[in-house]
């Protein structure tokens, strides 16, 4: 089912303390994929050797569509031949999604699994929307889930102008690897996973996880937890959740999520000058400007990243692709949950502020600066647009809570 929306919502999560959210949103069945634009052109902004396909071209060919278990597939192109001469792509899937997400908005993904192997770049992750005018990364870049190759760790980053610094003494279980949000290495301010079977192989034979990000005016806070260690609040509510609803068994309360793999509290970032509102992006490219370096790719993979890889009959990539069952959003309100189901039918929009009471605005601590293998990517947002529609987008405001759902 998917749900439509077009809400500005008001509050945020109230840190540590018990929060009860309210459903407002669902993408998930036969319809996942209707609330989502497909890209339709080359990758222009990490460079990889893909061609992003239309959503007609991805249904025709496979490579996004729901399986009899009921999930979104979303996947590389492992049946087709791509020549070794000249410059060459291998069809791949770019989603972007038709909502943005405003301060306060919390987003919850849980996968089954993850696309990896050589030459492989997987992401998900909030593209700023950028005013006529302005270039990456003006409305700033939140990195959820991104690695490459055969890493076996997410990591999670912000991009931004100069001004923006992860803040010492936060509270995470990552390593900090840079604290710049605007460094010179393009890498944004990176944090690396620490707990086992964030990504690739061993990501899969666990069966998945979940990822989750806080974006409040109080800060931005990234979660992951492995598949057996999921928060009750998130297993016991993808069953009953229901738009509007405030059930007791729809409602999500989030006290027992714990400390964030990645912290970036506003002492060191005012979030709202950086981060305007965001779309979600899941794609999958192939070498570019990160997974294709031969610095880095020499480091896990043999050979030349597209030669071994992306050259050839394309059988290697029976790993490369995604699979999400659902993504679910919430909010604090449960009169702005309500007035979900009458914008839902198209009713007016409603508009609301953050409440400023982020998961980690009162912690205190030292981050972890050991680890990890940092992205080269200023270079990899600053490309064009690609066939991306921009008619019907949603704004998600502050304070709603959106979930990427998995089988739980």
């Amino acid at each position: 089912m998917h749900t439509p929306l077009a809400l500005f919502l008001g509050a945020a999560w109230l840190g540590r303390a018990a929060a009860i959210y309210y459903p407002l949103i669902e993408y998930s069945g036969t319809t996942f994929f209707d609330g989502w634009d497909f890209y339709g052109a080359i990758d222009n902004t990490t460079w990889g050797n893909v061609t992003y396909v239309t959503a007609a071209d991805a249904e025709a060919e496979s490579l996004a569509y729901v399986n009899e278990a009921g999930n979104a597939v979303i996947r590389v192109d492992n049946g087709s031949t791509v020549l070794p001469d000249g410059i060459q792509y291998r069809k791949s899937v770019r989603l972007t999604s038709q909502a943005t997400f405003s301060v306060g908005t919390l987003l919850v993904i849980d996968a089954l699994h993850m696309p990896y192997g050589c030459s492989v770049w997987p992401s998900i992750w909030m593209n700023g929307v950028l005013a006529p005018g302005e270039v990456w990364p003006a409305a700033g870049e939140i990195d959820i889930v991104e690695a490459i190759n055969l890493m076996d760790n997410n990591q999670m980053a912000l991009h931004s102008y100069a001004g923006c610094v992860q803040a010492p003494g936060v509270v995470q279980s990552g390593h900090s690897l840079i604290t710049n949000c605007n460094d010179t290495t393009a890498s944004g301010c990176t944090v690396a996973e620490t707990k086992n079977n964030s990504f690739g192989a061993g990501f899969a034979a666990a069966g998945g996880g979940v990822f989750a990000l806080q974006f409040d005016v109080a800060g931005i806070w990234i979660w992951f937890w492995g598949r057996a260690s999921i928060p009750a609040s998130i297993t016991t509510t993808a069953s009953a959740f229901e738009p509007g609803s405030a059930a007791g068994g729809a409602t999500m309360n989030i006290s027992d999520w714990g400390t964030p793999s990645a912290a970036y509290p506003a002492s060191g970032c005012n979030i709202t000058e950086f981060f305007p509102a965001q779309q979600l992006v899941v794609d999958i490219t192939l070498c570019g400007l990160w997974a294709g370096l031969p610095e880095i790719y020499d480091a896990t993979c043999p050979g030349t990243c597209f030669l071994s890889n992306i050259a050839g009959n394309g059988s290697n990539y029976g790993a490369a692709y995604f699979e999400i069952p659902s993504i679910r959003a919430y909010a604090l309100d449960a009169g702005l949950a309500a007035e979900a189901q009458y914008n839902a039918s198209g009713g007016a929009q409603t508009t609301g502020s953050a409440s400023g009471a982020g998961a980690g605005a009162s912690e205190t601590g030292s981050a972890d600066q050991s680890g990890g293998t940092t992205a080269p990517s200023g270079a990899r947002r600053a490309g064009g647009v690609g066939g991306e529609g921009r008619a019907g987008w949603v704004a998600v405001g502050a304070g709603a809570l959106v979930v990427l759902a998995g089988v739980l």
